[in-house]
């Protein structure tokens, strides 16, 4: 199954809480109003995180568990010496997980006093998932978590959001897996009424039994072929008496071209005047339209095609502004320079949400560029410049990035600025 979010921006979010967790010590507290969205898109950061660290456990709690958690807590320290339960050590070093499901429901003092151990104690290597369905978090309660603490608030999706959710589900046959959230969510009514209705009609027909005709009765079968014996010899007598009533079958066996039909002189000449000849126009010939997407592999592209694409000017695909000043900005960079990349981008605008979203990428830049004979830019977040690698590697330690992000030269990035069509 493939996973399916209402809009990139809960994506990019829940990647980067994956990578706080397993790669940068956080924690996560996620809130979401409603729980139903809150178990699903909570059920995909727990398979994503797995995927991340094969080796970690992970494990599950109730609110009625936090006795037990602490205790467990102690239980690891004390196997510690001070100096190792003091020590942070490796970020992606992770133990264990404990993902305490409704957290919401937990005395504040119990989530401050897990807090407080955690910071405490940070060689424990234990990383803490908060699902809190309901109201956000308060300040202070995320205050009392400390630093390493990051929150992914969950937004309910639009009527336009969850079509295209619904849309995206049917394409891969998973509409079924998510219609029991969405119907919890009261998000159904947004989905037309005739796409609801195609699964079901299908499911409806395929356990329906077809009604097959079958005669028992055998007065009932002679009395069929008697009437069906009749109509026989009574079309056989007319076809002997007028064959020219059946003219229109030879002609349909024969031929598939229908004959033009034929204007008498009467209709064609009016009181003696002869209509003037008129020159026909021939039909212009139209060309299949060609589409090309970034994904067509170059050996299944028409050759007209070929020349289309290589036709492409930079100047006819039409840029945002902060996109041509982010590129003006790179095209400006001085030589001998660090660059931090985070992530590329199809959309400029998923671009500048995953920039608002993280507040280490307020100074970074979006800038297009363009991969090897694609004439589209796709857009890139760009943070520098960095005179020393050191400096721009100690930068991707940031938790406030979506993601460690890819230390590359300024060279680099100024390579991709420009379409770069294969001849």
């Amino acid at each position: 199954m493939s996973d399916i979010f209402f809009q990139p921006l809960d994506q990019a979010r829940m990647q980067a809480c994956v990578n706080g967790v397993a790669r940068e010590g956080m924690c996560v507290v996620v809130n979401c109003p409603q729980t139903a969205l809150l178990n699903y898109y909570g059920q995909l950061f727990l398979n994503h995180l797995r995927e991340a660290m094969p080796n970690g456990i992970i494990e599950s709690y109730n609110p009625s568990d936090a006795d037990v958690l602490i205790e467990n807590f102690n239980q690891l320290v004390s196997a510690m010496s001070v100096q190792e339960a003091l020590k942070p050590g490796n970020l992606s070093d992770v133990t264990k997980v404990w993902v305490i499901k409704s957290a919401n429901s937990m005395d504040p003092h119990e989530i401050e006093l897990l807090g407080q151990l955690l910071q405490q104690f940070p060689g424990s290597k234990v990383r803490v998932v908060l699902w809190m369905a309901g109201a956000e978090p308060s300040a202070n309660l995320m205050n009392a978590l400390g630093k390493k603490m990051m929150r992914w608030h969950i937004a309910l999706p639009n009527a336009v959001q969850t079509q295209t959710f619904w849309n995206k589900a049917r394409s891969t046959g998973q509409e079924e897996d998510v219609r029991a959230m969405l119907e919890q969510l009261k998000l159904m009514d947004h989905v037309p009424a005739a796409l609801r209705a195609v699964k079901q009609s299908k499911s409806t027909s395929a356990i329906k039994p077809k009604k097959k005709l079958v005669f028992t009765n055998p007065q009932i079968v002679g009395g069929v072929l008697l009437v069906m014996a009749l109509l026989l010899g009574s079309t056989a007598s007319v076809y002997w008496l007028q064959p020219e009533a059946f003219a229109w079958l030879k002609f349909s066996t024969e031929s598939n071209e229908v004959p033009e039909p034929v204007e008498t002189e009467a209709k064609t000449e009016v009181a003696g005047v002869t209509p003037p000849q008129t020159a026909q126009t021939p039909s212009p010939t139209l060309e299949p339209e060609i589409v090309l997407t970034p994904d067509t592999p170059a050996s299944k592209i028409p050759e007209v095609a070929s020349e289309k694409a290589n036709k492409v000017d930079e100047s006819a695909v039409e840029l945002p502004e902060e996109a041509l000043e982010g590129k003006k900005w790179a095209e400006q960079l001085p030589p001998q320079r660090w660059l931090v990349l985070h992530g590329a981008y199809k959309s400029f605008a998923i671009a500048k949400q995953v920039k608002k979203a993280y507040p280490g990428l307020k100074n970074s830049r979006v800038v297009p560029v363009y991969k090897p004979n694609e004439p589209l830019a796709s857009f890139v977040l760009a943070s520098g410049p960095f005179e020393a690698l050191q400096n721009a590697e100690e930068f991707t330690k940031l938790s406030t990035l979506p993601s460690p992000g890819t230390v590359r030269t300024e060279r680099n990035l100024k390579s991709r600025l420009t379409p770069a069509v294969r001849p």
